[in-house]
């Protein structure tokens, strides 16, 4: 049986150890660096913190409410496979471009008016100091394009409500209350609330641009399933903006909801005016055949059978009232061809074949 050797030199021992005390005494001799790179990091970091523009967020509830419509319908509406949830179509509507439209209209959210502060810590460092940020009221502007592109005007302001405008190719003077024209530039400043000296950059976007800026900071989500809740929530770095655009997206919502409701209201209405002379038609046959029905049996009180071929009948035409309010409330959701259309058609047929043949 053959022994060998394991014993391992006593130089590669001590190479695979870690010394702690050369360790220490590396990092004691580099201490000035590793706690100037620590203290400047540090330093960054809060004044990141303290300077960087802060970030708002708004929100608000809004109610889907149920149309008094799909009450009529509920019967139905096992008919529609895979239909869509009621909340589905308001979030679309409420992203739609026609209720942001209204809100960039109301507010004049195309016109971008921005306090020129100094580079990178300007605008924190008025912040910290508490300074109120200026404010410039504009009743109209517009600022056309220069060689096919967005053109931005620095207005300074002056005393005594008066301003300087500049342009790439122009500087006027202008006054508060007054219009001001140049070179296609047309502007009219209702007030300034600024220092001497404050300067604003003005700038103007189409309106799809100011739709998509508003359709990345604005978000609806249903706040839990089937709740019929929609949380409306907004983020900027404006809170008193985001909240006026927050209530005048939901607000414009509503009228919308509104105006929609009335239009169908209207619709049914119309529908009801036509089909009303022709049930009262239905409504007069059905009399007159009672009263053949009687001149027949020879009899002038009604008897038990007579009684019973009256109730049917008016019960027939109660149905078939019925299935024409239903048919006003269908025509505003589906078209002839539709399934649910067609069986509603047929059934009263169906009725109506009753009253010209009673049991």
């Amino acid at each position: 049986m053959t022994t060998k050797n394991m014993n391992t030199p006593p130089g590669s021992t001590q190479e695979n150890e870690i010394d702690l005390l050369r360790l220490v005494g590396e990092l004691w001799d580099h201490r000035k660096f590793i706690i100037s790179v620590t203290a400047l990091f540090t330093l960054i970091a809060v004044a990141y913190s303290l300077l960087s523009t802060p970030i708002y967020q708004a929100d608000t509830l809004v109610q889907v409410e149920q149309k008094q419509g799909n009450a009529i319908l509920s019967g139905l509406s096992d008919m529609i496979p895979n239909s869509s949830p009621e909340s589905a179509p308001e979030i679309q509507l409420l992203q739609s471009r026609m209720i942001l439209g209204k809100t960039i209209a109301e507010l004049n959210l195309r016109d971008i008016v921005e306090q020129k502060y100094f580079p990178i810590v300007g605008r924190g460092w008025a912040r910290l100091t508490k300074e109120k940020p200026g404010e410039l009221a504009i009743s109209w502007m517009h600022i056309p394009q220069l060689n096919g592109q967005d053109q931005q005007l620095t207005l300074t302001v002056g005393e005594n409500g008066h301003y300087t405008l500049e342009g790439e190719e122009f500087t006027v003077n202008g006054m508060v209350g007054q219009r001001l024209e140049k070179d296609g530039v047309a502007l009219t400043i209702a007030d300034i609330k600024a220092k001497p000296g404050t300067q604003f950059v003005l700038s103007q976007r189409t309106e799809l641009e100011a739709i998509n800026a508003l359709q990345e900071t604005f978000t609806v989500s249903e706040r839990s399933k089937e709740s019929g809740m929609l949380e409306l929530t907004m983020t900027g770095d404006d809170p008193q903006l985001i909240t006026r655009i927050l209530n005048s997206i939901a607000n414009n919502y509503l009228q919308q909801n509104i105006a929609r409701q009335a239009a169908q209201d209207s619709q049914s209405l119309e529908f009801l005016q036509r089909q009303l002379p022709e049930v009262r038609s239905e409504l007069d046959q059905a009399e007159e055949k009672l009263n053949v029905y009687r001149q027949q049996r020879d009899s002038v009180d009604l008897n038990l059978e007579a009684k019973a071929v009256l109730e049917q009948i008016v019960n027939v035409d109660n149905q078939l009232n019925e299935l024409t309010f239903r048919e006003a409330e269908i025509s505003q959701l589906y078209k002839k061809d539709h399934p649910t259309y067609r069986a509603l058609l047929e059934k009263r047929q169906t009725a109506g074949a009753r009253t010209q043949t009673p049991e």
